[in-house]
């Protein structure tokens, strides 16, 4: 007997909806991905990710994608500098990242995982889920309009940006992101201001354009924290492709974003803020990190190419909604976090592979009608809102943690009471 199966949808081709993807293609469940974007590269594809063990790296693992992984992780990549404003070194970590180079040693099994928290840079994340896909299975340039229940069915219809609509399906999954149009047919709950605005700037090929910037953040993160203010700076790609980055982060204390003139002063709004100009950015990094210590702001202000004004976005903490037949969330779509504690993705893929598991248990059990899929994705939006919950709940705390007068050294108590390094990596 043939067991059917759903017709299913993702909407977002990042990296829950495409290791969702791969999950059901390895266990035999087609589904399709609709991407507004015209290919992998048609955006920058932002700043490295670190996949934990326990987490990220499992999902990996039920796509078949772990010997994958540890051909394009950074080692050395979860590499850690603390440092105080006044240019106090509070702790200097070279990474643990290493890979086994075989299932045993010594008689012994060894884990198939990587112990620590290794990095990879984004746009090797989704090059790898990619390969792992049919060709046909992202439909690029694909932005979906209109979502619609069909009439006396627990199926959706889609509507597309050029005006085809697709056969009902029986899930649709939106991973479509921070402003995820999906999450309206579940939620009118939109994201807010953190209250932290960052300034991202980044130096490419850092090793041969800027060694004095490679050498003071190193392979992984460079982190300094102090009232109001934090600068994340992070190591993109490897060699002489390799990239730094930086956030400079103001926590403006607003319940909405300020503007570019009312961030450097100006009374006039319409004055003009062109970030490219060096006296822009000179401005800027005196308002705000005047009285740091003089390396740290040459270095910052040696990282000059590509920057941007990012005001930073969350979802409140403990988000949840009714159960609705024929439709999730997954990812960003549904929880959204600011980066202060590097976990974001990694619940991403989390819920990539807890609602990869149910379906294909539907599929297996045959109880793939509505009621069947309905029943499944309300144990899966249970598990996940409580998941969720905890990792924005930790997310939210280091926030506010890092941002007081002494952040630096209260992380530093953290950790000396127990809470990794790690926990505090930039996403």
């Amino acid at each position: 007997m043939t067991i059917a199966t759903p017709r299913i949808a993702i909407i977002g081709a990042g990296p829950g909806g495409l290791m969702l993807a791969s999950i059901l293609h390895r266990n035999k469940t087609p589904c399709t991905i609709f991407e507004r974007d015209s290919s992998a590269v048609a955006r920058a594809q932002g700043g490295t990710l670190d996949i934990h063990e326990y987490s990220g790296q499992q999902a990996l693992d039920a796509a078949g994608l772990m010997d994958g992984f540890r051909s394009v992780m950074r080692l050395g990549g979860d590499a850690m500098k603390i440092i105080t404003k006044d240019g106090t070194v509070l702790l200097e970590s070279s990474g643990e990242g290493e890979a086994p180079e075989a299932s045993e040693q010594n008689g012994e099994a060894v884990s198939k995982f990587v112990k620590g928290r290794p990095e990879i840079d984004r746009p090797a994340l989704k090059d790898l889920l990619i390969a792992s896909l049919p060709a046909d299975t992202i439909h690029w340039g694909s932005k979906v309009t209109s979502t619609v229940p069909v009439p006396d069915s627990k199926q959706w219809r889609i509507e597309l940006n050029d005006g085809f609509h697709p056969a009902p399906f029986d899930l649709v999954v939106g991973a479509d992101g921070a402003w995820s149009h999906t999450r309206a047919l579940l939620t009118d709950q939109q994201p807010f201001y953190s209250g932290v605005t960052a300034l991202d700037v980044w130096v490419h090929h850092v090793d041969e354009a800027a060694p004095d910037v490679s050498a003071f953040v190193g392979l992984g993160n460079c982190f300094l924290w102090s009232k109001d203010r934090a600068l994340l700076f992070q190591r993109n790609g490897q060699g002489l492709e390799g990239d730094a980055r930086c956030y400079a982060c103001v926590k403006t204390n607003t319940a909405t974003p300020p503007s570019a003139q009312a961030l450097l002063g100006e009374d006039d709004e319409g004055a003009e803020v062109d970030w490219t100009d060096a006296r822009m950015r000179e401005t800027f990094v005196e308002r705000y990190f005047g009285d740091w210590f003089p390396e740290v702001k040459r270095i910052l202000l040696s990282m000059t190419e590509t920057p941007v004004l990012r005001p930073l976005y969350m979802l409140p903490v403990g988000l949840t909604w009714e159960s609705r037949p024929g439709v999730t969330l997954v990812g960003d779509a549904a929880h959204l976090m600011t980066p202060f504690a590097g976990v974001g993705v990694n619940v991403a893929l989390m819920d990539a592979l807890e609602l990869a598991q149910g379906i294909v248990d539907c599929v297996k059990a045959g109880s793939t009608d509505g009621d069947g899929l309905a029943t499944m994705l309300q144990k899966y939006e249970k598990g996940m809102f409580a998941r969720s919950s905890e990792e924005a709940g930790r997310t939210a705390s280091a926030m506010h943690l890092q941002f007081l007068e002494d952040g630096a050294e209260r992380v530093m108590k953290f950790m000396s009471e127990g809470l990794q390094p790690e926990e505090f990596a930039l996403e």
